[in-house]
């Protein structure tokens, strides 16, 4: 028994230690195995821009996973490779295996509907026969409620003969009297309180006027207020020295990781021109200001032909390592600079002086 059990210890533990060291290596090509990009803009010497053709494409791992984009006549298209074969095409197989499965499981089904089907005609005429007998049964007369019947329309006959006497016996013109008197007291009632309700608004509002005005002489106060408060909250955590020295170190660290996913190589040339020369100088001025970023790989060609010309190509390559990203952001969630700011945003009704 003994000999049994660390055996299969012993295969548990061996199956922990690859899972284990899958996951360390996996966790090692994401760290160190870099993701590539690349990509590349060609125009050609047409008045439309849709005509602009544009690839690029992001792989990791030696390309055995890829995304590419293409960008053609103003139509983007895109394709996920595994192994450099579309994931469309490792669908399409997945999915003719598993028809002839779907046409025998729908056989099976259509069989089961016939026999439903037919089981619940069966049912159907059983129902209709018996709802033919209830019928029959209730279509016999009662000679109970013929008698009642005859009773009740004799009582309702002799109540409005009765009511016709007693209303006969009062005139007419004496009701028209009354009504006309109510309506006319209604009338001027009406009027009187419609007429003091307009009194006592005008009044009111007359009233009310100078306790409006302070209101919005105090609203506007406690606005300014506020305001002058929240500038000089800000300005107080600007000029605060830690602060100054977190976003100096921010700025450090961003410029680093930009410079590290920034492209390594591009290349190119293009070609513009204008009717104007005075637009084709400050577009070649702007590019001029763009020499640093690609170490005038770049040529630009100016044309000063009196005519809107734009063509060119531009290639692009880069890689980002998993470790500069994870490392940069160690940095800044460790700095102390960092979290005390973070801290001062959360809590902005604390003073400076109270928490550091």
């Amino acid at each position: 028994m003994l000999h049994i059990l660390w055996l299969i210890i012993k295969w548990i533990l061996i199956l922990l230690g690859i899972l284990i060291g899958l996951i360390f290596l996996i966790l090692l090509l994401l760290l160190f195995c870099p993701i590539r990009y690349r990509g590349k803009i060609k125009k050609d010497r047409t008045d439309s821009l849709r005509k602009i053709h544009a690839t690029g494409e992001v792989s990791w791992l030696l390309h055995i996973i890829s995304a590419q984009v293409f960008w053609e006549q103003g139509v983007l298209k895109t394709k996920i490779c595994f192994l450099g074969i579309p994931l469309e095409k490792i669908k399409n197989l997945f999915r003719k295996k598993k028809e002839p499965r779907a046409l025998s499981n729908s056989g099976n089904q259509n069989a089961k509907k016939q026999t439903e089907s037919s089981r619940s005609h069966e049912k159907t005429s059983k129902s209709e026969n018996q709802n033919d007998t209830a019928e029959l049964q209730m279509s016999e007369p009662q000679e109970d409620t013929v008698e009642d019947i005859n009773e009740i329309l004799e009582n309702v006959i002799m109540e409005p003969i009765s009511i016709s006497e007693e209303i006969s016996e009062e005139s007419e013109d004496e009701k028209k009297l009354r009504t006309k008197i109510a309506d006319l007291i209604l009338n001027i009632v009406g009027r009187i309180k419609t007429a003091v309700g307009k009194l006592f608004r005008i009044v009111q509002n007359f009233l009310g006027i100078p306790k409006r005005i302070l209101k919005k002489i105090q609203s506007l106060a406690l606005t300014i207020r506020n305001f002058c408060d929240k500038i000089n909250r800000w300005k107080e955590f600007l000029d605060h020295p830690r602060t100054r020295e977190a976003l100096s170190f921010l700025w450090k660290n961003a410029k680093k990781l930009i410079y590290h996913v920034f492209p390594t190589r591009i290349t190119g040339k293009i070609t513009f021109g204008n009717e104007d020369p005075a637009v084709t100088g400050m577009v070649l001025a702007v590019l001029g200001m763009t020499i640093p970023f690609h170490k005038n790989k770049i040529e630009a060609a100016p044309l000063f032909d009196d005519e809107n010309v734009l063509e060119g190509e531009i290639l692009l390559k880069g890689r980002i390592y998993g470790i500069v990203v994870l490392k940069t952001a160690a940095e800044l969630y460790f700095n102390k600079n960092i979290k005390y700011v973070i801290h001062r945003w959360r809590h902005k009704e604390v003073k400076h002086g109270e928490r550091e």
